[in-house]
């Protein structure tokens, strides 16, 4: 009995003092921490540094001790108009829908591919939508941006979405739009990108491949 109980404190603190960051972290890909991989999270408990930009809670990335990062800024912009910040640690809407734009700085290289691997926890009335992943090597190139090629989407359970997308040719900068619906929170946003050759996820592959490579 007294196993039983110690068992259980245990399993409570384990519980209490996991990672919070990463707590929602539902579909991770297996190319996480393999070289030129990259991944940052909001919880949104950090406050908006100005009127467009929240920070990510946590970012990592791996390097293969060639390549370097392009610069390490990782931030969510978002228009306060229409989307709103709470302090213990989501974004909602109200009546209106809004969008949030996930921006990554990360890898100069010369391999063809960039995966993007996006999981969202969210609430609400409606599921948010990735509704466009595209790519840019400098800030001055978002005019004309490399477009991402949508691979697949999973509506994981009522609360969590992911979105796998590939962008080629393999950008240093990616931005992620996604649509918010009304009434609609925002948990935790999980993206992982990874620079490669492999073009996993084309069209020749079909979704169980893909599954299968990734998980």
């Amino acid at each position: 009995m007294r196993r039983l109980l110690l068992l259980a404190a245990v399993t409570v603190l384990a519980a209490v003092f996991v990672s919070p960051l990463l707590a929602d972290d539902f579909m991770p890909p297996d190319f996480r921490g393999d070289p030129l991989t990259y991944l940052a999270v909001w919880e949104f408990t950090n406050p908006p540094v100005n009127q467009y930009d929240i920070d990510p809670d946590f970012v990592t990335d791996v390097g293969d001790g060639y390549h370097s990062l392009f610069s390490a800024y990782t931030h969510v912009n978002y228009d306060n108009a229409t989307l709103f910040w709470d302090p213990t640690g989501f974004i909602y809407t109200t009546d209106q829908p809004s969008q949030i734009d996930v921006e990554l700085n990360n890898w100069i290289d010369d391999y063809q591919f960039k995966h993007v691997w996006i999981q969202i926890t969210y609430s609400g009335q409606g599921m948010p939508t990735v509704v466009d992943v595209r790519g840019a090597d400098s800030s001055e190139q978002w005019s004309d941006p490399y477009p991402g090629q949508f691979v697949h989407q999973i509506d994981f359970d009522p609360s969590h979405a992911m979105d796998y997308w590939i962008i080629q040719p393999n950008p240093n900068m990616e931005s992620i739009l996604i649509d918010i619906p009304p009434f609609t929170s925002i948990d935790e946003i999980v993206v992982d990108t990874w620079s490669t050759d492999e073009p996993v996820g084309n069209e020749q592959r079909s979704w169980s491949d893909v599954k299968t490579l990734f998980r």
